[in-house]
């Protein structure tokens, strides 16, 4: 009990790397996790959303026909428009500084040549539009520009259509003012003025924002698709789940290591460790205690991140409870091999007489490789085969294939839950920490056998 409480003691002595490396790393890593479970947990809508575009109009026609005005209402149901200044300098830093995605530009006599187009055969006359390099809304907000003149147009011609009859011979084109129907019937256009004009603008003003004529995109809920996304929510629970958790495996590392190796490094100083030489207490019983107190800590550890991870899901709206008990009994077992794996690599690094900046410097560069070759910072397939290769050869990517296989995500999404891949992982873990524990104990045994020479204590006596 006394060795449990000096080793409680060690490591309160020591509480600036447990905040670092437990607390503010655990804290960022799990940030990391908790922001791709909030992003790729967001519920869809049923009706399609695009994408808003900031449009400026700028109008050189001073609103004949009402053509600005009517296009900026126009694309104002679906876009952002702003003003913006009739000058070349201002258009240009606009669009080059992204602060617009497109710039309509009605040109001088733009509602003429409108009207002209009405009784001509001919396309509609263009406005002039810029559009950003970066952005894909200033297209998409250009065509509807497009689609408004062009409906314009149209509207000017049905209202404008007189003198229609049958026709006895083919459907033709009967000069620039006389139009043919596919049924026989024909009609002249008269030029309309501004009036019609302004008042066609106002009709396709009014038909764009009509919801009985233009319905929103839905989607259907068949029974298939609700057993589709109850399924898919199951999936996607389970995929946060080990991905939070596998995302413990840098700070846990860092955290046990370090604090392993440094209360293995107090316990072994030179003077410290003949005096519990000297106690009447075996050194074996000692140091079993003193392993026995920090693989205790670092299941508390490893109980409290499994909370933290609970916490994020529901925070997404995950559920929990939908996960497969088996799955989550095996990912926890997993977990707590890995962080007892952690307190062995610790034990060999203070066995081996490793200082505190020795230590520190390896858990991170180590922990480091085991992150990036582990596949949790990056995509399997992502991962160069001779990184694969070196992250097969440790801890961590067997750790994560082994939360996969519980789980049936990652590398087992398509094979799904596999017993015997997680126990094949999780024992591959659990040989790593035995193979620590056996160095660890092999050089501590050979550094007892090789003491240093120490100096004795000088006894200096003050004259009376």
């Amino acid at each position: 009990m006394n060795t449990c409480k000096a080793t409680l003691r060690v490591l309160a002595a020591h509480k600036l790397y447990i905040i670092i490396y437990l607390v503010l790393i655990g804290v960022m890593m799990l940030a990391i996790s908790g922001s791709a479970l909030l992003g790729g947990g967001n519920d869809t809508s049923d009706a399609y959303e695009p994408g808003r575009a900031t449009v400026a109009v700028i109008d050189r026609d001073s609103d004949r026909g009402g053509v600005a005005s009517s296009l900026r209402t126009y694309l104002a149901a679906d876009n952002d428009v702003i003003d913006l200044d009739d000058d070349s300098q201002t258009m240009q830093q606009a669009v080059a500084s992204n602060w617009v995605d497109l710039i309509i530009i009605v040109p001088d006599g733009y509602a003429n040549k409108l009207l002209d187009s009405a009784t001509e055969s001919g396309k509609v006359p263009v406005v002039e539009t810029v559009i950003s390099y970066t952005s894909g809304v200033g297209s998409m907000a250009s065509m509807a520009t497009g689609g408004f003149l062009s409906l314009t147009r149209t509207e000017l011609i049905g209202a404008n259509v007189t003198g229609t009859g049958n026709m006895t011979g083919t459907a033709s084109m009967t000069g620039a003012s006389g139009m043919t129907g596919a049924a026989g019937m024909a009609g002249t256009v008269a030029r309309p003025d501004l009036d019609d004009l302004t008042a066609a603008t106002k009709r396709v003003r009014a038909f764009a924002r009509d919801k009985n004529v233009n319905h929103e995109i839905t989607v259907d809920h068949t029974d298939a698709a609700v057993d589709a996304d109850a399924a898919s929510a199951v999936e996607r629970a389970a995929a946060g789940f080990g991905s939070t958790i596998k995302v413990a495996l840098y700070p846990l590392f860092l955290a046990m290591t370090v604090c392993t190796a440094l209360v293995s490094g107090v316990f072994n100083v030179g003077e410290t460790r003949r005096r519990l030489f000297v106690s009447p207490q075996r050194s074996s019983t000692m140091g079993m205690q003193r392993m026995a107190t920090l693989c205790g800590f670092a299941l508390v550890v490893v109980a409290a991140y499994l909370l933290a991870t609970v916490a994020l899901m529901l925070a997404a709206g995950l559920d929990p409870t939908s996960l497969a008990p088996a799955g989550m009994a095996m990912t926890i077992l997993s977990a707590c091999v890995y962080a007892l794996m952690a307190v062995a690599c610790g034990f060999l690094l203070g066995e081996a007489g490793f200082s505190d900046t020795m230590a520190n410097g390896f858990a991170n560069v180590f922990g480091l490789l085991l992150l990036f070759t582990s596949g949790v910072s990056l995509p399997v397939d992502m991962i160069p085969d001779s990184m694969l290769a070196v992250g097969r050869m440790l801890p961590g990517w067997w750790y994560c294939t082994a939360i996969d296989d519980a789980l049936g995500i990652g590398t087992a999404s398509s094979g799904g839950v596999d017993a015997g891949g997680w126990a094949t992982g999780t024992g591959i873990v659990a040989l790593f920490a035995v193979a620590f524990v056996a160095l660890g104990l092999a050089i501590g045994r050979i550094r007892r056998s090789r003491p240093a020479p120490v100096s004795a204590a000088t006894t200096q006596l003050a004259e009376a």
